[in-house]
């Protein structure tokens, strides 16, 4: 299934961070609703992980720190509330 995410990164702005899906890809249940937002965080995941590699392959960083920093930054939001975090969570 084809999926498309759009994500809007301004840090002069709050929230940091927009994710969103051209108007074609609205959900109509909330079935739908669900099943589209744990899609997105898989795809947005694997594009993560797209990115460490690239970095690390093209020498501009170490893969192993870039997935030590995910991981604490993730375990982060199990500790913060996260409506209180830096507005993007």
């Amino acid at each position: 299934m084809k999926n498309t995410i759009q994500i809007d990164v301004d840090t002069d702005r709050t929230p940091n961070v927009m994710i969103g899906h051209p108007p074609e890809f609205k959900p109509t249940t909330p079935e739908e609703a669900k099943s589209m937002i744990i899609r997105d965080i898989s795809c947005v995941f694997e594009a993560l992980c797209t990115l460490i590699h690239m970095a690390d392959q093209s020498g501009y960083a170490v893969k192993a720190d870039l997935i030590k920093t995910s991981i604490d930054h993730l375990n982060g939001m199990l500790i913060v509330d996260t409506k209180e975090s830096n507005g993007y969570y």
